[in-house]
C-alpha cells in the first residue's frame, strides 16, 4: 500500500509539472527584437515538450522505485545521466537554437548533433531499457508480473540488426539534408518536427547498439560496434566535406526570414557542412575509442574467470593452453578484423578520391567562385599574391 500511495503521487506531481508547463508557456516566453527585424525568443517552453519529457520522466521513476525493490538500488551516475539526455534533448528544442535553427543552416546542424549523438549517448549509458519497462508497465496495468519482466533472458544481437541500425541512422542524415525536404523542414513545422523525432528516435536505436553492457554472448560483438561506428563516420565526413567545399546555395529556405548575426547563405552552409564533418566525425571516434576500452575490459573479465576456474577438461575447451590452440581460436576474430580494416582502408581512400571529384567539378562549374572561407582568405591576404 505504500508503494501504491508513492506512485500515485509521483503521478499527481508529473501531472502538476506539466499544468505547471503549459501555465509557465504564457509568460516566459521573452521576445527580443534585433536590428535584423527578426523575433525570437530566449526559451519556447512548448507544452507538448514538456508533457513527453515529463512522461518519460515518471514512466523512469516508477520504473526505478519498482526495480529498486526487487533488484537493488542503482548506481547515481545512472540518474546523472538519463537527467542530463533528457536535459540536452530540451536544450536543443526548447531554447534559443531551437528558434534560431529556422533561420541559419549551422543552428540546425547543431541541433541534430545534440539531438543525433549527444542526447542519445547519455540516455542509453544510463541503461533505462529496464526501468522504463517497469514503469510503463506498471501505468498501464499490464497483467505480466511486474517483477518478472526483468527475467526475460535478452537475445544477442545479430550482425543484420546492426547494420540495419547502421543504414537508417546514415540514411535519415542524408535524406532530411535532400535541399527540398530541408527546404520543407524550414518553412513547415509539422515537416520541423519529424525531423527532429527521426533524428532522435533512429539515432537512439543506433546508439543502443554501441552502448550495448549487455555481456556476451548476449550484447553486440565489439568488433560490429566498431565497424558501425567507422561507417558512421566516414559517412558523416563524406557529406560534410562535400556541403564545405560546395560553390552553390543548396537551402535557400532559411534566408526567407531574415538571417541573425549578418551571416551569409555560403557561409552559413559552409560552416553548417563543417559541423557535420569535423565535430560528429569526432564524437564517433571518441566512441570507438570506449568500445575498445569496454573490449579490453570484457577480456579482463574473461582472464579472471579463467584464473579462478580449476583445471578441467572444461575449461581447457574454453581456453586454449596451447599455441596452436590460441592460433586457432583467435583465427576467426583476427580474419574478421583484417576484413574490417581492409573495408575501411577502402572507404577511406574512395571517399577521398570522391571528394577530389566533387571539388573538382565545382570548380570547373563555377571557375570564379570560391568557398567563403577561401575568399575572405584570398581578400585578407591579397597584396601578398
Amino acid at each position: 500500500m505504500r508503494n501504491v500511495g508513492r506512485d500515485r503521487v509521483l503521478r499527481i506531481s508529473a501531472v502538476a509539472g506539466i499544468l505547471l508547463s503549459a501555465a509557465v508557456t504564457g509568460w516566459a516566453q521573452i521576445n527580443a527584437m534585433h536590428g535584423d527585424g527578426i523575433v525570437w525568443h530566449d526559451w519556447t517552453f512548448d507544452p507538448f515538450v514538456i508533457a513527453a519529457a515529463a512522461l518519460v520522466c515518471l514512466i523512469y521513476s516508477i520504473g526505478m522505485r519498482r526495480s529498486a525493490a526487487s533488484a537493488g538500488p542503482v548506481r547515481g551516475w545512472h540518474h546523472a545521466a538519463f537527467a542530463g539526455g533528457i536535459g540536452t534533448a530540451l536544450l536543443a528544442l526548447e531554447s534559443r537554437l531551437g528558434v534560431l535553427a529556422h533561420h541559419l543552416f549551422v543552428m540546425r546542424q547543431l541541433q541534430g548533433l545534440l539531438l543525433g549523438i549527444v542526447a542519445p549517448i547519455l540516455i542509453v549509458v544510463a541503461m533505462p531499457g529496464a526501468a522504463l519497462t517497469r514503469g510503463l508497465a506498471a501505468c498501464l496495468q499490464n497483467s505480466v508480473p511486474v517483477d518478472q519482466i526483468g527475467e526475460i533472458e535478452p537475445q544477442a544481437d545479430s550482425l543484420w540488426q546492426m547494420a540495419l541500425a547502421t543504414m537508417l541512422c546514415i540514411g535519415v542524415m542524408c535524406v532530411w539534408l535532400v535541399p527540398p525536404l530541408q527546404n520543407a523542414a524550414v518553412r513547415s513545422p509539422l515537416i520541423a518536427i519529424a525531423l527532429n523525432v527521426t533524428t532522435f528516435g533512429i539515432t537512439l536505436l543506433f546508439w543502443s547498439y554501441i552502448f550495448n553492457f549487455r555481456h556476451l554472448p548476449a550484447g553486440s560483438g565489439y568488433a560490429g560496434r566498431i565497424m558501425m561506428l567507422w561507417i558512421a563516420s566516414l559517412a558523416h565526413v563524406a557529406v560534410g566535406a562535400y556541403l564545405t567545399v560546395k560553390t552553390e546555395i543548396l537551402y535557400s529556405a532559411y534566408g526567407t526570414a531574415g538571417r541573425p548575426f549578418g551571416i551569409s547563405a555560403l557561409t552559413d552552409e559552409t560552416v553548417g557542412g563543417f559541423v557535420i564533418w569535423v565535430p560528429s566525425a569526432l564524437l564517433c571516434i571518441a566512441a570507438a575509442i570506449m568500445v575498445i576500452h569496454l573490449w579490453g575490459r570484457h577480456e579482463d573479465r574473461i582472464w579472471a574467470k579463467y584464473s579462478n576456474w580449476p583445471s578441467s577438461n572444461s575449461a581447457a575447451l574454453l581456453f586454449p593452453t596451447t599455441g596452436e590452440q590460441l592460433v586457432a581460436l583467435a583465427r576467426p576474430k583476427n580474419r574478421a578484423l583484417a576484413i574490417a580494416v581492409a573495408i575501411f582502408s577502402i572507404a577511406v581512400f574512395g571517399f577521398t578520391i570522391f571528394g577530389g571529384i566533387l571539388n573538382h567539378m565545382n570548380n570547373a562549374r563555377h571557375p570564379s567562385t570560391h568557398s567563403p572561407l577561401v575568399a575572405q582568405h584570398f581578400s585578407s591576404h591579397g597584396h601578398r599574391l
